[in-house]
């Protein structure tokens, strides 16, 4: 009786076994085969996002217009191409960039119509930092503040300047190789940018401190000049070394 208890044990174990075997064998195949449906899904889905009006290599900015449905004059937009080669609409850099401008300036809402004039009547010419007018004492006061060495003062043209550079640290050098470099910063104490909507082409304003308590700065960049508007802090969550 024992004899037969062991081989009925036995005859069990090897049967488990097998059948383990078998189940783990399935359950690759299923996988591999899941796993192959997805590589064959992924694939059939770019084809189609290939085929689209923006993968297009003569796509024209009116094409895709219609495409995202923009409504803004075709005159404001530009292609971009992304790094999958798909095209897409955007609003030229110089524009978005003398709309910032042009807003910080009239501390107000800009139209198209006289973005030139009042870029060309108010923009600085010289490279380096220049600081909306009445930002400079709050700007002046960030950049004497614990962050930096050096003492900044602001000349008559509202351009930043080192009066004394003894004891540089790492940023007071930064600042330096900007001040003296090939590219034109503009900074202004402004928690509120005037931008471009992409799709209708109408020109909204946008608190991005309201958007973010703890957004430092919003940017806008043209060849090589940018305007920094810098959050006023309402909230005071931040310190101007933050800042």
């Amino acid at each position: 009786m024992k004899k037969k208890q062991k081989i009925i044990i036995s005859l069990i174990i090897v049967l488990l076994i097998i059948a383990t075997i078998i189940v783990i064998v399935y359950l690759n195949k299923s996988n591999k085969n899941n796993s192959d449906n997805e590589v064959d899904f992924i694939n059939s889905y770019r084809e189609i996002d290939k085929n689209q009006v923006a993968y297009q290599d003569d796509v024209t900015i009116d094409e895709l217009k219609n495409d995202i449905g923009a409504t803004g004059n075709t005159e404001i937009y530009e292609i971009q191409q992304e790094y999958d080669g798909r095209n897409v609409l955007a609003v030229k850099p110089d524009i978005t960039y003398k709309v910032a401008f042009a807003g910080m300036v009239k501390n107000s809402q800009p139209t198209m119509e006289e973005l030139d004039d009042i870029f060309n009547k108010n923009a600085p010419s010289k490279n380096g930092i220049w600081i909306e007018e009445e930002s400079r004492d709050k700007v002046l006061e960030l950049f004497n503040g614990d962050s930096t060495e050096s003492d900044y003062a602001i000349d008559n043209e509202g351009y930043l300047t080192i009066q004394n550079k003894n004891n540089q640290n790492d940023i007071d050098k930064k600042i330096e190789n900007v001040i003296n470099g090939k590219k034109q910063y503009i900074l202004d104490i402004s928690s509120v940018c005037y931008i471009v909507d992409n799709l209708t082409g109408e020109i909204w304003d946008y608190n991005f401190e309201n958007m973010d308590k703890y957004q430092t700065y919003e940017y806008f960049e043209d060849n090589d000049k940018m305007i920094i508007f810098i959050t006023e802090n309402t909230n005071n969550l931040l310190s101007n070394s933050d800042i």
